[in-house]
């Protein structure tokens, strides 16, 4: 079964390591409207970010993602 990338997680992650936005945006070097618009949807987080914030917050990178099963995968 395939997997399409849903809304992210990230909010969530966040919370459940007791990091604020703003210490995780200093420890993945990015600014907190980065992380902002991370978690609102309107940026598109690559796998190298994701991949690092998944050890930062000791997570699975597919922790930081709604997952969405998909029949097919068009590719």
């Amino acid at each position: 079964m395939a997997y399409l990338l849903g809304g992210s997680l990230l909010r969530d992650r966040l919370k459940d390591a007791g990091m604020s936005q703003a210490e995780f945006a200093r420890r993945m070097d990015c600014t907190p409207q980065y992380v902002s618009g991370l978690i609102s949807g309107n940026e598109t987080m690559s796998l190298e970010f994701a991949i690092n914030a998944a050890f930062i917050l000791k997570c699975r990178v597919t922790d930081l993602y709604i997952l969405i099963p998909s029949r097919s995968r068009k590719g």
